[in-house]
């Protein structure tokens, strides 16, 4: 979750103050960050509004409460913790479970049964994290207004309505009403488990809940599912980048549209390297084959107001385009040094406070696994069990289509043309409550292909009405493998899982006996190649949907003679592969160099892999320095002072460098100052929010092969390359002074995990975490996605991160480790609210402990929950 700006009513703002390259198979040492001091950010996200005095009178209270000396203090502080240690009599167990926690405060939870072990991992996780989950919950609903405010610029307000026209809960009913025995049950216990410390805290919430005088209504089975669609929303980007290249399109041409969204880097690795790799010949019927649209289709005026909905949605979810995506990778036991698999994972999320996971162990009933989880689902979701382990990283898959619908509400009020038919709309009304007074009800109409997007933005009278055809909003659509998954004890029961799995990503596979392998989870539809790359007319059925790619064809790999695979977002099919599955991949540079990095050593052990989630070699850097040098030095003045910074730097993305802060900020620089002035600035800005930045990359590495359409020659391109330096140079200059040793990366890139109510004073004094010096860029296998090339040079904040890292040693599952962002307690009078910050930021990790021998010696408070008599 990120911060919240609160505002007056009268808008106006409420502003507080507060305290060489490395040799292949030698990864960059990690750089501490205590030589660096992060620049405060000229200015922080306005998100928030809410009536003044209503927050603050209560903010102040609680801060004034805190700060009393004596008892009242430690009963104020003390009340909203969870009890970890004795007795714990609950309503709704069935038999005793024992609940150990670690020294970092992650719950090791033992019961009979799948119920009793699920009913206290939902009690447990309410005890660390309520209020994320209401926040979570209160996203799917579209009901943040309702609790902030309409937000600046209606930014909160405009995310509801976006949220009320997908209806995420509707589609999430069709999922629990077909759900087998053993989810339904896990879910069902999970809810108990949180409404019965519902049940006995309704005088001792969070301090959130007081703050804001929110009560959380109960948690259900749907919640659960819900939020899964709301994790799906955060990583389908296709959509988006269709409308973008859409409006770009009609800006500027096909040809340049073609160089801002380019190809797929040859160089770069793709996961299954010729056609029918691992699908088998397909059944009879419509084809899953699709290729990338050779020209784009000609296109009508486009609303610009149909993405303003994700801005807000984005920054509390994290965006999937600031290398929102995540590596992983598995290796067998021929190339390491244990002679058993080792697996790694880091996804790529959102920043947030507290972290988007939850870690936690559970035993009994079929369950013996350990991992990570999201606040609100029961199991685990990435991890390990007795058996088996896995790690994920997002496809990108192409899941979504657009439709430009065609109403005529003239001649055909409440009607729209499909297949020369005058169909009825589908519409509902939506009332979205806003914090301090007021709502707006809004209309929401929907055509066989899905809900328009902007028939809730009072912009159809202007602008063709856009539909939407997601897969998550399709009845079939289902995350009950995730569960089933938990208790999968080969790659047989893995694969049955994984097919019950229905949003888009690469699972890697490893297992005790030494098996190792990748499968692609997901629906992938199958539908005309020119839906592939921009809105289509939703007149016809020309472009509907045909079906979906059946499960036996999805791209799959078991024990590859390789004896390694690795995703990091990059392609995983080529576009003559049977099945169509995106033409927007991530450009492949992280990918790249894992797998660079994976084969240069024969034998690799847990510590090498450590190194290598940590790395921050860029291989873009690599490519463009030498030219940036060039130019540089033939322009001159400042432009040579920023060459000479270049000079001797070995492309890695270290906090201390200036060498990378002046590559950034120059790539960034030169991509701006040549396309903003033939998109304009509003739809640079879209186009920059809607890129993915390791293509933005490449589309300027392209250019110094080929300068045209961007540039008409070399002498052109060079001499922006020169006044991009310069630029750069002296934005530096205004920012940090003459000294070039202050122009640090770290100083310029930094992590705030920022909680929601931290951006208002007094309550950043309990809420906020002070931000770290980061490593990294968006292209590093340590990824370091900020601020896509903005105009504001104090915008280079870190927006998305490695949300987790683990790395499963199969021959000894105690010798795993695992690190998360913030900590384990979303409370933040807790230990562990912000304990692991320091832990994450320098590489280092946690002990996965698993057995039940090295808990034991870890044991730091034990509880015993038993039924209630």
């Amino acid at each position: 979750m990120v911060g919240i700006r609160f505002a007056h009513s009268n808008d106006s703002e409420v502003i507080f103050a507060m305290s060489s390259t490395p040799p292949i198979g030698q990864p960059a040492p990690i750089t501490p960050a205590a030589p660096v001091t992060p620049a405060v950010p000229a200015r922080q996200r306005r998100v928030g509004r809410i009536v003044f005095r209503v927050l603050l009178g209560l903010a102040i209270t609680v801060v004034i409460l805190a700060a009393l000396a004596g008892t009242t203090s430690v009963w104020f502080v003390q009340r909203t913790l969870p009890q970890t240690t004795g007795t714990l009599s609950v309503k709704g167990l069935d038999s005793k479970v024992s609940v150990l926690r670690d020294s970092w405060g992650v719950p090791h939870i033992t019961g009979d049964d799948v119920h009793d072990v699920a009913f206290a991992e939902g009690y447990v996780t309410a005890q660390d994290r309520l209020f994320q989950m209401e926040f979570n919950r209160r996203v799917a609903q579209g009901r943040l207004a309702e609790m902030f405010g309409a937000g600046e610029d209606d930014s909160i307000l405009d995310t509801d309505i976006l949220l009320r026209t997908l209806d995420l809960y509707s589609a999430a009913r069709y999922e629990e009403a077909n759900l087998d025995a053993r989810t339904l049950q896990m879910l069902t216990a999970y809810s108990d488990g949180v409404n019965a410390f519902l049940e006995g805290h309704q005088n001792s919430l969070p301090l959130e809940f007081t703050i804001l005088g929110v009560t959380p209504q109960k948690w259900t089975p749907l919640d659960s599912l819900a939020y899964g669609r709301v994790v799906a929303l955060s990583l389908d980007s296709t959509w988006g980048t269709k409308y973008t290249r859409a409006m770009v399109t009609n800006k500027v041409g096909p040809l340049i549209a073609s160089a801002l969204f380019p190809q797929y880097p040859s160089a770069n690795p793709t996961l299954f390297a010729s056609p029918g790799t691992a699908a088998p010949p397909q059944e009879s019927g419509a084809s899953s084959k699709a290729t990338a649209p050779e020209a784009v289709e000609e296109t009508v005026a486009l609303s610009p107001n149909l993405l303003k909905g994700t801005v807000f949605l984005r920054q509390i979810l994290g965006d999937v385009r600031d290398a929102l995506g995540s590596n992983d990778w598995v290796v067998d036991g021929t190339h390491t040094t244990t002679g058993k698999p080792l697996l790694a994972n880091d996804p790529h999320l959102g920043i947030n406070m507290p972290s988007v996971w939850y870690e936690v162990a559970l035993r009994g009933g079929g369950l013996d696994e350990i991992g990570f989880t999201f606040p609100g689902e029961p199991g685990i979701v990435i991890g390990h069990n007795d058996y088996i382990a896995w790690g994920v990283t997002n496809v990108g898959a192409d899941n979504t289509d657009l439709y430009l619908e065609n109403l005529d509400p003239t001649s055909h009020p409440g009607q729209y043309l499909y297949d020369r038919a005058w169909e009825p709309l589908q519409t509902r009304q939506q009332v979205i409550h806003i914090r301090g007074g007021g709502s707006k009800t809004i209309t929401i109409s929907s055509t066989i292909h899905g809900p328009i997007i902007n028939s809730g933005l009072d912009d159809l009278k202007k602008y063709p009405p856009v539909s939407l055809k997601w897969t998550a909003l399709q009845p079939t659509y289902s995350f009950r493998g995730f569960f089933q998954l938990n208790f999968a004890r080969n790659w047989y029961e893995f694969l049955g899982a994984i097919a019950n799995i229905s949003i888009s990503q690469n699972f890697v596979y490893a297992d005790i006996y030494g098996n190792i392998g990748y499968r692609m989870s997901g629906v992938l539809p199958i539908r005309p190649a020119a839906n592939g790359l921009l809105p289509v007319a939703g007149s016809a059925s020309d472009h509907d949907w045909q079906g979906v790619v059946p499960q036996n064809e999805m791209p799959t790999l078991y024990n590859p003679n390789t004896h390694l695979i690795a995703t990091a977002n990059n392609r995983i099919v080529p576009s003559d592969y049977p099945v169509y599955v995106t033409n927007d991949w991530d450009c492949g540079y992280r990918a790249r160099r894992i797998d660079d990095l994976l084969t240069s050593k024969d034998k690799l052990s847990v510590n090498d892999i450590e190194q290598i989630q940590n790395d921050v070699y860029s291989i873009p850097a690599s490519q463009l320095v030498p030219s940036f040098i060039q130019a540089g030095q033939a322009a001159g003045g400042d432009a040579a002072k920023a060459a000479d910074l270049l000079q001797n730097w070995g492309f890695t993305m270290t906090r201390n460098s200036t060498a990378a802060t002046v590559y950034e900020v120059a790539a960034g620089t030169l991509l701006r100052e040549t396309v903003e002035p033939l998109l304009g600035k509003d739809l640079y800005g879209i186009f920059q929010s809607n890129a993915t930045p390791s293509c933005l990359f490449t589309t300027l590495v392209n250019s110094l092969s080929h300068p045209a359409p961007l540039f008409a020659s070399d002498q052109v391109r060079d001499a922006a390359i020169g006044k991009a330096l310069a630029d750069t140079v002296h934005s530096l200059r205004a920012q940090f002074g003459d000294d070039t040793g202050k122009w640090q990366w770290g100083a310029l890139h930094t992590a705030h995990f920022e909680h929601p109510l931290a951006t208002v004073s007094p309550l950043n004094l309990i809420f906020d975490v002070a931000p770290v010096a980061r490593p990294g860029d968006s292209t590093t296998v340590d990824v370091g996605g900020d601020g896509r090339f903005s105009d504001d040079p104090a915008n280079y904040n870190q927006r998305s991160v490695p949300s987790m890292r683990q790395i499963i040693d199969l021959s000894n599952f105690d010798n795993s480790v695992w690190v998360t962002t913030t900590g384990e307690s979303g409370q933040p009078f807790s230990a562990h609210y912000s304990d692991l910050v320091p832990l994450w930021d320098q590489g280092h990790y946690q002990k996965m402990l698993f057995t039940a021998s090295a808990i034991a010696k870890d044991n730091q408070a034990l509880l015993i929950m038993q039924p209630e008599k």
